[in-house]
């Protein structure tokens, strides 16, 4: 795998907003967009570590083949993105189930 893949979810208009921002951030083309019920984006998915089945979230799979998701998985792609954005990726240091917490409540009101 050459380019880190975000898997997200095609059929939630907040997240395709986000796959949107994140295509936009990133002109080098680092990251593969894949929305998670396309045939390659469930063909990925059947992939997915054991850890993650079940799990409702954007997914960023590394170059390398390591799986993130929710929290873990925002801060790296915005690590990933073009300057100022990397910035943001200081919500790491957030002890990672606040940040989980506050990736639910986000996206409990997602449409």
């Amino acid at each position: 795998m050459n380019h880190p893949l975000v898997l997200f979810d095609d059929n939630c208009n907040n997240c395709s907003r986000w796959a949107g921002f994140i295509e936009k951030r990133d002109p080098s083309s680092k990251v593969r967009l894949i929305g998670q019920s396309s045939q390659e984006g469930q063909e990925i998915l059947e992939s997915m570590p054991v850890r993650f089945q079940g799990v409702d979230s954007v997914f960023l799979v590394s170059s390398l083949g390591d799986w993130h998701a929710k929290s873990s998985a925002v801060w790296r792609i915005f690590r990933l993105l073009r300057f100022p954005w990397p910035i943001a990726s200081a919500i790491a240091l957030v002890p990672w189930p606040i940040r989980d917490a506050a990736y639910d409540l986000f996206a409990r009101f997602r449409n």
